[in-house]
């Protein structure tokens, strides 16, 4: 396995400044509010995402991703209108709401002296020097209201790929509800004729496909039962202290986010902040199979991989690979480390 350059490798990073992405056009002015799910304490933070494209010599050959992404990004963002506006909160009860400002998006473009070989054949979150990606600084707790509600920057990289980085409110969307967005912001990039498929219908299909949903969840009793949980003990926190988190995004459809340059490298969580994510993947070969980063300090994952050996068998290769240096984990008794399996 190829290496992965240290987080502390330095290679200059350009970017441009930041702008408002708004709606392409105007975008109806109303107020919405958070289920009392989405308005929990706990998901007031930004959960990132990063894409890694290769050159490709297909019909975006010419383009530039970052005018292009751009440009998709305002088309797509008058359908998902929400996402340009603003959260307020309400007192005393801090309840969330959207209000529909069209104020728009930050978006931010960049160049990287630095090739997508550079940053190794095995890409996994934390991925490679994530924080030059991003153009906000990862945190578990952020405050929401009266700030943009997406931040996106894409990375020009010296190879002629890219890299596609956001940072969207949890409170807004979960996994799916992001590549249900991103799917649609490819579309308008590709020039898909009537994308996206939702938006070729009436809004009473939106709807109808909106309350069936609802249905199926209130029939399950699982949706209704935590909302009327939420909403009596007026959405307590969630305990983070000694609980481990697993998010399951295998299903989310991350690898299919095509932009036109084909699919991406990697797709997927850009850091292991709060929760350790499965996710799709591919080794070396090709083969498909599920990631599942474990970030526990050196020692622990040494004890970690002979366990392991000793249970799949001795003819059974384990890899480590160091993902983050000192200053940028929170672990202690050495840096947090990928075992490869």
């Amino acid at each position: 396995m190829a290496g992965v350059p240290s987080l502390t490798t330095t290679f200059p990073v350009r970017r441009g400044e930041r702008q408002l992405v708004s709606p392409a056009r105007p975008t109806p002015y109303e107020f919405k509010m958070l289920s009392d799910i989405d308005d929990q304490d706990v998901l007031r933070f930004y959960r990132s995402g990063a894409f890694f494209y290769r050159s490709n010599a297909s019909a975006m050959a010419g383009l530039d991703p970052v005018e292009v992404i751009r440009s998709a990004l305002s088309e797509a963002l008058v359908h998902f209108y929400p996402l340009a506006g603003r959260f307020r909160e309400l007192r005393p009860t801090r309840k969330l709401v959207v209000e529909c400002t069209g104020e728009g998006v930050v978006f931010v473009e960049a160049d990287a002296d630095v090739r997508m070989d550079d940053l190794g054949d095995f890409l996994a979150p934390p991925v490679p020097c994530y924080d030059k990606w991003l153009c906000e600084p990862e945190s578990p707790t952020a405050d929401v209201v009266d700030r943009p509600l997406l931040y996106v920057q894409v990375t020009r990289l010296k190879c002629g790929g890219f890299i596609f980085a956001f940072q969207i409110c949890h409170c807004m969307a979960d996994g799916i509800g992001t590549v249900q967005f991103l799917t649609a912001l490819t579309e308008f990039v590709r020039g898909v004729p009537g994308a996206p498929t939702l938006c070729r219908r009436p809004f009473r299909y939106a709807l109808q496909l909106l309350l069936e949903a609802k249905a199926r969840a209130s029939r399950e009793g699982y949706v209704q039962s935590v909302a009327g949980f939420n909403a009596a003990r007026r959405r307590p926190p969630f305990p983070k202290a000694r609980t481990y988190l697993i998010s399951d995004v295998t299903q989310a459809g991350m690898l299919a986010v095509d932009f036109g340059w084909g699919r991406p490298v990697y797709g997927g969580p850009a850091t292991i902040m709060l929760a350790s994510f499965h996710q799709e993947g591919r080794n070396e070969a090709g083969e498909p199979g599920i990631v599942v980063p474990i970030r526990l300090p050196a020692p622990a994952m040494e004890r970690l991989k002979r366990n392991v050996r000793k249970g799949l068998g001795a003819h059974v290769d384990v890899e480590t690979k160091t993902t983050a240096d000192e200053t940028n984990s929170n672990m202690h008794g050495g840096a947090p480390v990928l075992a490869k399996l």
